[in-house]
């Protein structure tokens, strides 16, 4: 069989799995440091 187009799929897979975590970290890491938990502050982000 034929392996080669399947590559393409896989990788896509992974990269939607690392975005949405990507994105939860964010989220997470905003709203700590805008609470005053982490040390710092992203300006653009707390009001």
């Amino acid at each position: 069989m034929n392996k080669r187009g399947q590559l393409g799929i896989i990788e896509f897979k992974y990269f939607i799995m690392g975005l949405i975590i990507g994105l939860i970290i964010m989220f997470v890491l905003a709203g700590l440091s805008c609470n005053g938990v982490l040390p710092f502050k992203f300006p653009w982000v707390c009001a």
